[in-house]
């Protein structure tokens, strides 16, 4: 950039001014031993990966905090399984919406079909393979599924309708084979494209041994011959369903959620087991018994103890076991100190309290979700708190349905259409033609439920009366699908018919004329009094 002086004539500024220094970037006062440690290899990630999911999979085993994270995660985003809704646009594949409605429910129906044989060992619904996915990418940081083919001879040995099904597999598999470390295409058992596109995985597959049942730790104790190389697509159908959350660029594999956390969790579960051990022993306390004169004749039951190591005979102590503590006979000139246990400490509550919270803030969901405990909190600030957490469980319920259960559902229909299991209206586009149409539906999970009943559903019939909202969609919310409800209406409208007026008042008119309303009643054209149990904050 130039200057220029007062005749038009260019001043140099080849020189910088100074600039102020921000101590974020600079090595001096509380951050100068911060420096940001990185990893600067494959082998280092790969390393710390494995480090990371053991630690993430006793966590999840072991303790209490990171097991309640998993289970309100995955039981609010997932729950009973997400449930697909056909919704094939009848418009743009111009065919009458009646038809499309028809053909959506027997598209349904074949998935539903399909969910009971979804797992390969016959063990697992398809809503239980979503749950155990879900699972497995909090804990590990991501999940890995097969897809496989079964032939038409194992589908009739095995009374199988269709021949697709899923076979779950522990992420640890996944590692790159010895040889392969140089490879710049290959990165943690992940063959990549030169964009970064997965192509295929490399899966540890050692055959079974006596002296080796399990899978070994460490690559190095695998052969070349060990590893199983599985493309991540067959022609337009994916093979592999290696999910994880992105959250840096250029991530290959996941990043368990406990990773912000994990000193957290450890040490508030050391520090609670080590302060329960700390009140069994003061519960158990011994009771130390001074003896004035040390010939007095014991009694039988009492019996010499030698507190001393490897033998030693000095010291020995009269000892009388009562369960759980015991007393202790003293000799001559020893005097009893009365020892108090003073555990936990004043401020112990109040220490646990913090480091959930940020426990919980660290897997995003809040407090009250991580302990169930709601006594800490008045209604607002509990609806508050949610709604947060109903943001986390919504993102991962439309995140998984769209990278796991759309995936599933269009190869299912695809077998469906194959066999012969439903047929597109005459006239309409062929299936692989527009088959993105044919397959499109929206995934419906379990409810979310209520923190006020009343309230949350006048807010949803006042959102239906002014066309804030569809009858569909106020269903879903619900986990319910409204065609279904809808056909149901219709078949218990005319036996309703034959009760006549159904009167749903909660209230009843006393008899008489000028009959004084009930205490708790209002007198019309007063609005109630809002009572939610505390003040709102």
């Amino acid at each position: 950039m130039a200057l220029f002086d007062q005749f038009g004539n260019p001043v140099s500024t080849a020189r910088m001014s100074a600039r102020a220094s921000r101590d974020a970037g600079a090595f001096r006062g509380s951050l100068s031993g911060w420096r940001g440690p990185q990893v600067l290899s494959r082998e280092g990630e790969s390393r710390e990966r494995g480090v990371m999911q053991r630690r993430a999979a006793d966590l999840a085993a072991n303790d209490w905090a990171a097991h309640s994270a998993v289970e309100a995660i995955s039981g609010n985003a997932i729950g009973t399984g997400l449930v697909p809704k056909a919704s094939i646009p009848a418009d743009m594949l111009g065919i009458p919406s009646e038809s499309a409605r028809e053909l959506g429910k027997r598209m349904e129906w074949a998935f539903a079909l399909w969910t009971s044989e979804a797992d390969v060992r016959g063990q697992c619904h398809f809503a239980d393979l979503q749950n155990l996915g879900i699972r497995t990418m909090l804990s590990m940081g991501e999940m890995l599924h097969l897809a496989v083919m079964f032939g038409e001879e194992a589908c009739g040995r095995q009374g199988r309708a269709f021949s697709f099904a899923l076979q779950t597999l522990a992420p640890a598999r996944l590692m790159t084979p010895g040889g392969m470390e140089s490879d710049p295409y290959v990165h943690d058992g992940v063959r990549l494209s030169e964009y970064g596109r997965p192509e295929g995985y490399w899966l540890a597959t050692p055959k079974a041994s006596p002296a080796a049942a399990y899978l070994p730790v460490e690559r190095s104790a695998l052969l070349e011959t060990d590893f199983t190389y599985v493309p991540s697509r067959v022609g337009h159908r994916p093979n592999v369903f290696h999910l994880f959350r992105h959250e840096t660029d250029e991530q290959v594999r996941g990043v368990s959620a406990f990773s912000k956390g994990i000193e957290l969790f450890r040490n508030l579960s050391d520090a609670i087991s080590y302060e329960l051990f700390a009140q069994v022993i003061a519960a158990s306390f011994p009771v130390f018994v001074a003896l004035e004169n040390n010939g007095v004749q014991l009694p039988d039951y009492v019996r010499e103890q030698v507190p001393g190591e490897d033998g030693e005979q000095e010291g020995k102590a009269p000892v009388q076991n009562v369960q759980p503590g015991q007393f202790m006979y003293g000799a001559a000139n020893e005097k009893p100190y009365v020892l108090e246990s003073k555990r936990p400490s004043a401020n112990f509550q109040a220490f646990v309290d913090i480091v959930l919270r940020a426990t919980a803030a660290s897997v995003g969901i809040p407090y009250e979700s991580l302990t169930k405990d709601f006594s800490k909190t008045n209604y607002s600030s509990a609806r508050a708190a949610l709604n947060e957490a109903w943001k986390l469980y919504s993102f991962y319920r439309h995140w998984f349905g769209r990278l796991y259960c759309q995936p599933v559902y269009e190869m299912v229909m695809e077998e469906a259409f194959l066999r012969g299991m439903f047929e597109l209206p005459k006239g309409a586009p062929g299936f692989y033609e527009a088959r993105t149409f044919w397959c499109n539906a929206d995934w419906i999970g379990p409810s979310r439920g209520f923190v006020d009943p009343v309230k949350e559903i006048t807010a949803t019939i006042l959102a239906l009366q002014n066309r804030l909202m569809t009858y569909g969609e106020a269903w879903a919310e619900t986990g319910r699908d409204f065609d279904e409800g809808y056909a149901r209406m219709l078949e218990e409208s005319p036996l309703l018919s034959l009760l006549g007026p159904l009167n749903l008042g909660t209230k009843t008119a006393k008899p008489g004329k000028g009959a004084a309303p009930e205490d708790d009643e209002k007198p019309e054209g007063e609005a109630p009094e809002e009572q939610t149990g505390e003040d709102d904050e």
